[in-house]
């Protein structure tokens, strides 16, 4: 990938080999920029899709002298010139004496992950519930749909659940007469990982301490 320059400022060369790593990793969906404060100029683009020149006015100004204290910028949103939506970041470049000297800038095309955005929302989006008559007689899918909630009000995968956390869950399984059909307690056992006898015995120890 070829970088366009004018006159390659030495005070950003040691920045240059970073700029294009940046811009070969994330190729083609986002552009790199250098910016020069001083003279308010483009020092040179990698992946440059938005058509500016190195020499170009940056059109910063003195707006990024507004707060002194901050050293990144971002991210936020803006558009390209063909209307795309970019995500973009700056992080301010400093001299040996710590003066603002220029502004490394990350614009990443965002424009083209929004069809794949939208598909996934179609998938995770808000549906309806499952007709209760397809699941009064299924009491695998009740199991599910309690452990479910379970884990959603515990803030916890299922995975992680620790043996204190699934003792909880079949306590909470039971308090939602879940282990009233045969095989209940085997089905809960090999979801939570743990043997049929172990599930009883953390259901009497629920239980007795009720």
């Amino acid at each position: 990938m070829k970088s366009q320059d004018l006159n390659p400022d030495a005070r950003y060369e040691h920045l240059f080999a970073l700029c294009e790593g940046i811009a070969v990793w994330l190729h083609p969906h986002a552009e790199v920029v250098l910016h020069d404060l001083e003279t308010d100029t483009v020092v040179r683009l990698w992946n440059n899709f938005s058509r500016r020149q190195p020499g170009d006015a940056s059109l910063i100004g003195k707006e990024i002298q507004l707060a002194d204290d901050c050293d990144v910028y971002g991210p936020y949103e803006h558009y390209n010139w063909d209307g795309r939506l970019l995500k973009s970041i700056s992080a301010v470049i400093r001299d040996n004496s710590g003066r603002r000297m220029g502004l490394l800038c990350l614009n990443l095309d965002v424009s083209s992950f929004e069809g794949l955005k939208r598909f996934l929302e179609s998938f995770t989006g808000a549906t309806t519930q499952m007709p209760q008559a397809l699941n009064e007689q299924d009491w695998r899918e009740q199991i599910h749909q309690a452990l479910g909630a379970f884990l959603q009000e515990n803030n916890v995968a299922l995975e992680a659940l620790t043996r204190d956390q699934k003792i909880a869950a079949v306590g909470f399984l039971d308090s939602q007469r879940l282990f009233l059909t045969r095989n209940a307690a085997q089905h809960v056992a090999s979801i939570l990982g743990v043997s049929r006898a172990t599930v009883y015995n953390w259901l009497n120890k629920t239980r007795n301490s009720v």
